[in-house]
């Protein structure tokens, strides 16, 4: 028996008549699959073109809110921020770090860290 003798040989293939049939019940499921993929569509774009801050401001934020802490908390923050900014320490913290008797006040170490994330970076 060949493919075409096969082929003529099976009965017509017969569909219920309801699923033939396009009725309401189908459009409203195609109108909430639409609204459920433009608001996943939606949030994706929102995420993908939201502005970033600019380094420096993340980073001033950042310092203001270690003002807090205490005196160890702050410059280990402090360097933290510019290790992730690739930017150098100020004179003085890479010291205060393992010395906590070394005298480096964290306001002055903050504001010369500011000026630094200030400056354009290095090429």
């Amino acid at each position: 028996m060949t493919p075409q003798e096969l082929t003529a040989e099976l009965a017509p293939i017969r569909v219920p008549e309801g699923f033939a049939r396009f009725g309401v019940q189908d459009a409203l499921v195609m109108a909430a699959l639409g609204l459920v993929a433009g608001l996943i569509l939606a949030s994706l774009l929102r995420r993908i073109t939201r502005p970033s801050p600019a380094p420096a401001v993340s980073a001033c934020t950042q310092i203001a809110a270690l003002a807090g802490a205490d005196r160890a908390a702050r410059l280990t923050g402090l360097a933290a921020i510019l290790r992730r900014a690739n930017r150098p320490f100020p004179k003085g913290l890479s010291a205060a770090l393992y010395d906590p008797a070394a005298p480096l006040d964290p306001a002055a170490a903050e504001r010369a860290a500011l000026e630094t994330l200030n400056r354009r970076p290095p090429p």
